[in-house]
């Protein structure tokens, strides 16, 4: 999007600078094309420091996963070239044994930072499996014993393990209702209201904590997977509550910092000064790229010593609850374009497949598909709907399904 003319950036700019307009950031269209690979300039921000020698990742170029070909749920067929071509995909990746053997451009250069969207629960739920299996945090425990402000809320009976699954029962969701991120009265909307990722343009000055504790159960925890985003936020206030350490921090200094990264990564960050952990991260492709090998068999390349352990990866493996995948929104319509059975979603993690593959989307048609069976990472940056995040997950298994393992 380098080549975008001045006239268009200072109308873009003007545009997203009208309070009304701030929610139109997370809708793809042609201003969020250029906007997405340039979030800095709408938000204020925070770095994710890299460090130490830049790990080159080796290349070894494979035109034969071009020719891959991917029939999809409705019947038609394209190749994984064609695909990309024709779809509103901006960059794709594929790392097989820690080497590029696919890698292609459209919208934005190899050098361009791009916003991973909800790719960065990841970040946040990683981090947390690891404070777990540190005996750090209990995951059986009461978002509200970790999160005081919540007290003599419902978040009294709601785990963190219920959060971390985006199963809590509570309203205020996401996706349920069809105007949850444009209305401004949907509990949703006015959380984001409070964050300052939209405007508060009723003056209603409030806390994000005033929200929350509004939030009303309607049904138990864990029957139903309910995509939700204040649920990632909540996640990462345990974190940074136990350890004390603001997630940029923690993020880098636990992991960003051990992969080599070419790049600073950068969260943008809320009117209270905190990294939006939900949905946020910003960094080059073959940097998300990196991050996902960190949960593959191919992190030895990367670190002496396993940055992600393999007992971290498997929390999102086991505990699995495919049955109340379909019963919400979300996973009903990836389920559509992703129809593999006994799918789960675990951990911030939208996918999980039965044979051990985990993806997780973003708004947008963002995605990061790892096969840690197959020591494969696919990832990819879009401008699209959430059609897009499932389609592309779907030819991402293909490609990493093309392996022999």
């Amino acid at each position: 999007m380098y080549e975008t003319p001045i006239k268009q950036i200072e109308e873009i700019k003007t545009y997203f600078d009208d309070p009304a307009n701030k929610p139109q950031i997370q809708v793809a269209s042609d201003k969020t094309h250029y906007a997405w690979q340039y979030m800095s300039n709408y938000y204020y921000t925070t770095q994710v420091t890299r460090d130490g020698p830049i790990h080159e990742l080796p290349e070894n170029m494979d035109p034969a996963i071009g020719r891959i070909s991917v029939t999809f749920a409705d019947k038609t067929t394209k190749t994984v070239d064609d695909y990309f071509k024709t779809s509103t995909m901006d960059a794709i990746i594929v790392l097989r044994e820690g080497n590029v053997v696919y890698e292609k451009y459209k919208t934005m250069r190899p050098l361009d930072q791009h916003i991973w969207m909800s790719c960065t629960k990841t970040t946040v739920s990683t981090l947390l499996a690891m404070l777990e299996h540190e005996g750090k945090v209990d995951v059986s425990k009461y978002v509200s014993e970790y999160v005081p402000e919540l007290k003599g809320s419902e978040w009294d009976s709601v785990t963190v393990e219920e959060t971390l699954d985006m199963a809590t029962g509570l309203d205020s969701t996401e996706h349920e209702v069809p105007d949850a991120r444009t209305n401004p009265a949907r509990g949703w909307y006015q959380w984001a209201v409070s964050i300052g990722l939209f405007a508060d343009t009723k003056n209603l000055n409030e806390s994000p904590f005033d929200v929350l504790k509004r939030m009303k159960r309607t049904k138990p925890g864990h029957t139903v997977f309910e995509y939700n985003s204040i649920n990632p936020y909540l996640c990462q206030k345990v974190i940074e509550n136990v350890t004390g350490v603001p997630l940029p921090e923690l993020f880098a200094e636990r992991i960003w910092r051990k992969i080599g990264a070419q790049g600073n990564g950068y969260y943008m960050i809320d009117k209270q000064g905190h990294a939006l952990g939900f949905g946020f991260h910003n960094s080059t492709l073959r940097d998300l790229g990196r991050y996902g090998m960190t949960f593959t068999p191919s992190h030895k390349k990367l670190s002496q010593h396993a940055i992600v352990t393999d007992a971290v990866v498997q929390k999102f493996h086991t505990g699995l609850r495919p049955e109340m995948y379909d019963k919400g929104v979300y996973g009903s319509d990836i389920h559509k374009d992703f129809p593999l059975p006994g799918i789960a979603n675990r951990y911030q993690w939208d996918i999980i497949t039965p044979d051990g593959d985990q993806f997780k989307s973003g708004v947008g048609g963002q995605g990061l598909y790892i096969s840690a069976p197959q020591d494969s990472v696919v990832a990819f940056f879009s401008t699209g709907t959430q059609r897009d995040e499932a389609l592309g997950a779907w030819v991402a298994r293909h490609i990493t399904r093309s392996f022999k393992s």
